[in-house]
């Protein structure tokens, strides 16, 4: 009996053994008062991982464990900044949060923590993460938002640039960036940014960028070529729309971009008129009246079916011998003559305009919307809004590296 009795003693020891051992809690970094353990650590990297849609691999977790490390002592010394300014974020602000993250990743409404939890991943990380966003917002709005201005002097040269650049070929994009590290070891920032590159596509591209990207986020943003450095646009140039470049080495660091989208833009004239204008089209070089008749004939009852330019579009999927469709937003300079006396002829938004005859055949075209005139009020303003983000950007980054400098941050 007390054999056992010593034996159940024994097997109790071990399990409390392991389970110790197990759940044995580090310290990883201490900044200022508060601490960051190992138990944060790995619940911030199953967030991220989670989140980000990739395989939760233990060579990448590695390979991040450091930069998923510097985030969590960011947002300590965010919270901090928070608390010295008494700025103070609500429980229904960060839910509402979570609701639009579920959103975000398809998932059922409240369903999310749950769906986490499973997942090794608390309600505390969750709820830490989007506290943290919410907070820097309003440490943004309080300390640098509402002192920034933008002079009428940088507004007017920020306008002559863009007019003078009107004309290129602009690119949206989005980017992740990893910066090279302050010990200037740049292995490590190429071993980081190709192993997100490895799991990177178009559909986890934004949320990786949200999760992993240094600085300022650059999600959507339009840029001219002229305003890109020479070795992004040589690589962005052979880009195909919906594809994500390789990693691409600057002198700040390391980039990754998806091309959502390019445009050439238009030659801005102020006080030019632009049409948005559809067109259905009858080629034909036939001389024979009947038959140009006809064609007429078959333009006047179409003006009486179609009523707008998407029913244009209908209209020719089901008509053989008919073309045309779009042809966009031109400007009254690149019009041909006769169509622009059309359009200078009082011609109504979305109806079609009788039987237009030129060399290549017979076309009616339709205004798909109010002409507009080119407005350079409309683009200050536009540029002005683009310098004040610009600038807000600006200006928490370095809030955040006065925050890093001012703090007593010790990595065990």
């Amino acid at each position: 009996m007390k054999k056992n009795i010593n034996y159940f003693l024994f097997l109790f020891f071990m399990i409390f053994y392991n389970n110790l051992y197990a759940t044995k809690v580090q310290i990883l970094a201490k900044i200022n008062n508060q601490i960051i353990t190992n138990i944060d650590l790995e619940h911030r990297l199953n967030l991220a991982i989670e989140i980000s849609n990739i395989p939760n691999e233990i060579k990448f977790r590695e390979q991040i464990k450091k930069q998923v490390l510097n985030l969590l002592i960011d947002e300590s010394l965010k919270i901090q900044e928070a608390e010295k300014y008494g700025i103070l974020v609500s429980s229904d602000e960060v839910y509402s949060e979570i609701n639009s993250l579920e959103k975000r990743l398809n998932l059922p409404k409240d369903s999310l923590i749950k769906n986490f939890k499973k997942k090794n991943i608390p309600e505390i990380a969750i709820y830490d993460q989007l506290r943290v966003q919410l907070l820097w917002n309003k440490i943004i709005t309080y300390r640098v938002a509402n002192n920034i201005s933008i002079s009428n002097k940088q507004i007017e040269e920020a306008l002559q640039n863009f007019i003078k650049s009107s004309g290129e070929v602009e690119y949206n994009i989005s980017e992740i960036f990893i910066s090279h590290d302050t010990s200037n070891i740049e292995n490590s920032s190429e071993d980081k940014i190709y192993s997100i590159y490895n799991r990177v596509d178009a559909s986890n591209f934004t949320i990786l960028a949200q999760q992993f990207s240094d600085g300022a986020l650059n999600i959507n943003n339009w840029y001219r070529e002229s305003a890109l450095n020479p070795e992004i646009i040589k690589t962005i140039r052979n880009t195909k729309i919906g594809d994500i470049s390789k990693p691409i080495k600057t002198n700040s660091g390391l980039h990754i971009y998806l091309l959502n989208d390019k445009r050439k833009t238009k030659k801005i004239i102020e006080n030019e008129t632009l049409y948005n204008l559809s067109q259905i089209f009858f080629k034909t070089s036939d001389t024979d009246k009947n038959k140009i008749q006809d064609v007429e004939n078959k333009i006047s009852d179409l003006r009486e079916s179609i009523k707008n330019c998407f029913q244009i579009e209908e209209a020719i999927k089901k008509e053989a011998n008919i073309s045309g469709g779009s042809l966009g937003t031109l400007s009254s300079n690149s019009l041909d003559k006769r169509f622009l006396e059309v359009l200078q002829d009082n011609l109504p938004v979305k109806q079609l305009s009788k039987a237009i005859t030129t060399a290549e055949g017979i076309h009616s075209i339709m205004l798909c919307e109010e002409a507009k005139t080119i407005d350079l009020d409309e683009i200050r303003k536009n540029i002005q809004q683009k310098l004040r983000i610009d600038k807000i950007n600006n200006a928490a980054n370095l809030l955040l590296n006065s925050i890093r400098q001012r703090a007593l941050v010790e990595i065990n």
